[in-house]
């Protein structure tokens, strides 16, 4: 996409897993990512965002986020240039 993004971690789990903290996310990344080393994806699953868990929420399900993570994501980004 002609787009650098920020550095992303990379961790890997066994022969057919590994774990991808990004930085920066653009839509697809992973995937095109994995593309381009020539590696396929059969399952991609987000496990959170920013300090936020969003593992353990069943498909399709949402919750409200508590004080404690409104104040942390707000401290987070308080120098935020969006």
């Amino acid at each position: 996409l002609d787009t650098v993004t920020k550095k992303c971690e990379v961790e890997k789990i066994d022969d057919m897993n590994f774990r991808i903290v990004l930085t920066q996310g653009l839509n697809r990344q992973i995937r095109r990512m994995c593309e381009f080393l020539d590696y396929k994806v059969r399952e991609l699953a987000r496990v959170r965002i920013m300090h936020l868990r969003v593992d353990n929420i069943p498909l399709g399900e949402w919750r409200l986020l508590t004080e404690g993570e409104i104040d942390e994501m707000n401290e987070i980004l308080k120098e935020s240039r969006k």
